[in-house]
């Protein structure tokens, strides 16, 4: 099914409108949005152009709604759906305000997840929340004692998946998600 928006500008296409598609990842672009970037902006495409330091961060910013990497004159962002400003000189100066406290803070996901495979609770410790991640290593050591292993994975699952979302949670700027967690500290 084609998409009804760019996926660089997040502007949806108009009836008729010449689109251009990644034959890598089969997202759909406006042809002068496939232009100004220079190929595909999909992130993980192999189609996506290779920038150096400078080109990237004169080309994307980070959405303020979500955090996620978009290009400089999206109108809506393609991940989050959400509305930017639509004024340029706002625009500009609203990313520029983000743009900082969103990469320092960005913890990835699928790290968080993995770090759980060494030991039950790496992926909180690399989330920054020690005690947790403590306690779910002493839950797991218990759990290894008592059921000889079937506790041991319904702890790893458990902890790959919290650990995870709680990463995401964190890029989105969601602090009340911490709380919905078992064993809150």
């Amino acid at each position: 099914m084609k998409e009804k928006f760019c996926n660089a500008c997040g502007l949806e296409f108009r009836s008729g409108e010449q689109t251009i598609r990644c034959s890598l990842c089969m997202r759909n672009y406006h042809v002068s949005c496939w232009e100004k970037t220079g190929g595909c902006t999909t992130w993980g495409c192999p189609g996506r152009p290779v920038l150096t330091g400078e080109e990237h961060s004169a080309l994307y910013v980070r959405c303020p709604h979500c955090g996620e990497s978009i290009v400089n004159f999206a109108v809506r962002c393609p991940y989050c759906r959400e509305q930017l400003i639509t004024d340029q000189s706002a625009k500009v100066k609203r990313f520029k305000e983000v743009r900082p406290t969103q990469g320092r803070n960005r913890k990835d996901p699928v790290l968080a997840a993995l770090l759980n495979l060494i030991f039950p609770g790496a992926g909180y410790m690399y989330l920054g929340l020690f005690k947790k991640g403590f306690l779910w290593f002493l839950v797991a050591v218990v759990a290894w004692f008592i059921t000889r292993g079937l506790g041991l994975l319904a702890v790893y699952a458990w902890v790959i998946y919290d650990s995870s979302r709680l990463a995401v949670a964190m890029n989105r700027g969601e602090n009340s998600s911490y709380s919905k967690t078992m064993f809150r500290l």
